[in-house]
């Protein structure tokens, strides 16, 4: 969410009474993220999360909307969004999209303070959520498969820097194996980047997922693994988080035997995907740090070569361990 197109006072005005959310004040942009330009909305009947894009396609914005409807008549904690006077869910501004998504309440954590509780409840959750798209009507392939981090990898690959074109070459070593392994069902809607800060909480308790615009169709064990990436490594993989996600999950929607045995390849596979999106839109970006907060691309590489040096057998001693003994984590 960096700082792409500078809107002007004059598009927030337009926004405000064409999605009837009161007299425009203020907006706040915020410089994170790696694809669209975001701001904090203020108006006179409250506080809105304003994503300006020019890189999704109206389709791809309205499966997420149909996502976002089908979760709040759910109950599921989500992003409550906007629409336009005529119902539509975004609005064309500046060569793009705009969407807004009322405030959420609640906190992001930090990782100092993630708790094997916390873990849980996320995995609870995420399962919820599957559970939950299950009966969404409608699809969209997943943006960012194997096929399209192979492009990213072989462009890197011829890129000058040395560094970059032996991350790339060892990179597409393990995408081959993880192409290798196929591909299974169930699939059904993941969230797809289901990060730290796309959560928040009131207290132990998950306020809200966020931020589904990567929302697609895939194996439901790619977004298990993508969580557990995001939310369970710290320097090394930590059993406990782990083992608590999904002790979580599966109490809410157990893994086949082809799914525990698949989530390996997808972490793998997860991992290889956010080391090259990161040296794409962070490492080799050309904005300035007061548009874009940048992320380091090395701490996803750092998971990668800790999945290559485990393997499958490791892999599954750490989340499915034989005799789980009494491991205990942070809190």
């Amino acid at each position: 969410m960096a700082l792409y197109a500078a809107l002007t006072d004059e598009d927030f005005r337009t926004v405000c009474p064409e999605l009837a959310l009161g007299d425009f004040a203020s907006a706040t942009g915020i410089p994170q993220g790696s694809i669209n330009t975001n701001y904090f909305l203020h108006t006179s009947t409250g506080r809105y999360f304003l994503r300006h894009t020019t890189v999704r396609a109206a389709a791809d914005l309205g499966f997420e909307a149909s996502l976002l409807l089908l979760l709040h008549e759910s109950r599921f904690p989500a992003p409550h969004l906007h629409l336009t006077r005529s119902g539509q869910p975004f609005l064309p501004m500046r060569g793009g999209y705009v969407s807004v998504f009322g405030y959420l309440p609640g906190e992001e954590l930090t990782r100092d303070r993630l708790t094997t509780d916390h873990c849980e409840h996320l995995g609870a959750e995420l399962a919820k959520l599957h559970r939950v798209g299950n009966s969404l009507v409608g699809d969209r392939a997943n943006p960012y498969g194997p096929g399209l981090v192979r492009t990213w990898l072989q462009e890197l690959a011829a890129h000058p820097d040395e560094e970059l074109r032996g991350i790339a070459r060892e990179c597409e070593d393990h995408l081959d194996q993880v192409e290798r392994g196929g591909r299974l069902t169930p699939r059904g809607v993941i969230h797809a980047d289901l990060f730290m800060d796309n959560v928040k909480w009131l207290g132990d308790r998950v306020s809200a997922f966020f931020d589904f615009e990567m929302a697609c169709r895939d194996e439901l064990v790619l977004d298990v693994a993508i969580t557990m990436n995001a939310w369970c490594f710290d320097g090394a993989y930590q059993p406990a988080l782990c083992r608590a996600l999904l002790r979580g999950y599966q109490d809410r929607r157990p893994l086949s035997a082809d799914e525990r045995a698949r989530l390996y390849q997808q972490t793998l596979f997860g991992a290889v995907r956010y080391t090259a999106s990161r040296i794409r839109d962070f490492h080799l970006s050309p904005l300035p740090p007061e548009r874009l907060f940048r992320k380091d691309f090395r701490t996803y590489l750092a998971r990668v070569r800790a999945l290559d040096a485990m393997g499958p057998a490791g892999f599954e001693e750490l989340v499915f361990p034989r005799s789980p003994g009494s491991i205990t984590g942070r809190g």
